[in-house]
């Protein structure tokens, strides 16, 4: 008997396969993408309510900032500008001389509030860690927004 030499995919069955392996890797890569982005946004939140947080105990403790031996505020500088970034800093009113940390939120994450071109400030009195008004900051990407609430009793919570 003669095999079939007949036995094999056609052209338009390879690219049929081809066009569907090609919708689900463009499927993936759109939810690979949204996963990212999702996850940069969570991160850089978490980083802020860590270091708000990082701020008030400081305050609390009355750690020194600068070594005189007298304990401090701590506080930090939300800045909305080309680079977004938040500083902290001791004592009761920002100066560039009292920034310990500088952090800059990562690309595609930005303030949303401060708005454009503004800075905020809040900062936990010292032993008590108290602020004198509710703070708010929002964080955003292309789709979502988390916002981060200080409370005047130095609370801070994050949606």
């Amino acid at each position: 008997m003669i095999p079939n030499s007949n036995s094999g995919f056609t052209m338009l069955e390879l690219l049929l396969v081809l066009g569907i392996f090609a919708v689900l890797a463009a499927v993936a890569a759109f939810q690979l993408a949204n996963f990212q982005r999702g996850a940069k946004l969570e991160s850089a939140s978490k980083d802020i309510v860590g270091t708000l947080r990082l701020a008030h105990d400081r305050a609390v403790l009355g750690e020194d900032g600068n070594t005189d031996g007298s304990g401090d505020a701590w506080g930090i500088r939300f800045a909305n500008a080309a680079s977004d970034t938040y500083q902290t800093f001791f004592g009761s009113t920002y100066s560039w001389g009292n920034v310990k940390e500088t952090v800059f939120l990562p690309s595609g994450v930005s303030f949303t509030a401060p708005t454009e071109g503004f800075n905020a400030d809040v900062v936990f009195a010292k032993l008590t860690g108290t602020t004198t008004q509710q703070f708010i900051v929002s964080v955003a990407d292309d789709t979502t927004t988390k916002t981060i609430t200080t409370d005047t009793t130095g609370r801070v919570s994050s949606d």
